[in-house]
């Protein structure tokens, strides 16, 4: 079995297997789920699809039930396209991104959970925003969610994902961490040289940062 629990047994199973990390993570969800290569695959690349439709999808027009989550993606895509956002035009789109799928999400729409609801914004705002700033392809950022998936596997094993469990933090430093660990396999195929190297340092800064950032909308 291919059994990974902490960052560092995933270093050293990349090392052992001679194979790169999502290749080690996929191993072992078609191990646990009794799946083949192309299922593996195949389940991976709809859930990126559903982020780009909930995003292609998004409705400024909605509300959520308390009427006070709605619209705002809407005002900041406008703010970007006046190209004044002082944080920059890529930094502006997954500010934007994220936005529009957590008010998704307030407003009932089909949204994927990465790790959870509350935090659903994070990962695709960053993967989508990347994938069409830098022209990465659809089987890079699918090779990228797996990278995700293992993170937040040790994340889920070692602490915690769920707000209730572990406030909100839990929810959007977890994603973080997971978006963070994403972006770098896509554009380095060693994601982890040593468990002291410049991602775990990332993951490990951004759990922390995120610490009073909130995740649901009213």
């Amino acid at each position: 079995m291919t059994e990974y629990h902490t960052l560092r047994d995933l270093e050293e199973l990349t090392a052992a297997l001679g194979k790169e990390v999502w290749e080690v993570i996929q191993q072992a969800d078609m191990e646990e789920n009794e799946r083949t290569v192309s299922e593996s695959y195949e389940k991976m690349l709809q859930m990126y699809l559903a982020m780009k439709d909930a995003d292609a999808t998004y409705d400024g027009s909605l509300r959520s039930a308390s009427r006070r989550a709605g619209g705002d993606g809407a005002k900041l895509r406008e703010y970007n396209e006046k190209q004044k956002n002082i944080c920059g035009p890529f930094m502006g789109k997954v500010m934007e991104k994220a936005i529009k799928m957590g008010e998704s999400n307030a407003c009932m729409r089909r949204i994927v959970a990465a790790p959870t609801a509350g935090s659903c914004g994070v990962l695709p705002a960053v993967l989508l925003s990347y994938a069409e700033d830098y022209h990465a392809s659809e089987e890079q950022i699918v090779h990228a969610l797996y990278v995700a998936a293992g993170i937040g596997k040790v994340i889920a094993e070692n602490a915690f994902l769920a707000g209730a469990a572990g406030g909100c933090q839990a929810e959007i430093g977890s994603a973080s961490a997971m978006a963070a660990g994403a972006v770098n396999a896509v554009t380095s195929a060693q994601l982890f040289q040593s468990i002291e190297s410049a991602t775990g340092t990332l993951i490990f800064f951004l759990i922390h940062c995120f610490l009073f950032l909130f995740s649901f909308p009213f």
